[in-house]
């Protein structure tokens, strides 16, 4: 004899309810407080950076603010992420 609903059927036709899973949640707060106790090595780290190589520099701060800040979303975008069109480039003088 079957168990359950049957095949096909389920006992949460709503699904999982939306929001982070505890693993989730727990590596999170977990990297935030690893990270907290890090924030003058990763200033002096990107300091270093910037004087040696800018390019990279920016490339290192695109990544942490897409961790740090929220992706955008708009109404009229269809949930599509919005991303601007931006282009950094690096001026060089002739005189180097």
């Amino acid at each position: 004899m079957a168990r359950g609903p049957g095949k096909g059927n389920t006992n949460n036709p709503k699904g999982r309810p939306p929001g982070p899973n505890k693993t989730t949640k727990e590596l999170k707060e977990f990297y935030v407080h690893l990270l907290s106790g890090e924030t003058d090595r990763i200033k002096k780290a990107l300091a270093e950076l910037y004087d040696e190589n800018k390019a990279a520099y920016m490339n290192a701060i695109d990544k942490i603010s897409k961790k740090v800040v929220a992706d955008k979303r708009d109404i009229t975008s269809d949930d599509k992420s919005i991303v601007p069109n931006v282009t950094i480039t690096e001026r060089r003088d002739q005189s180097e």
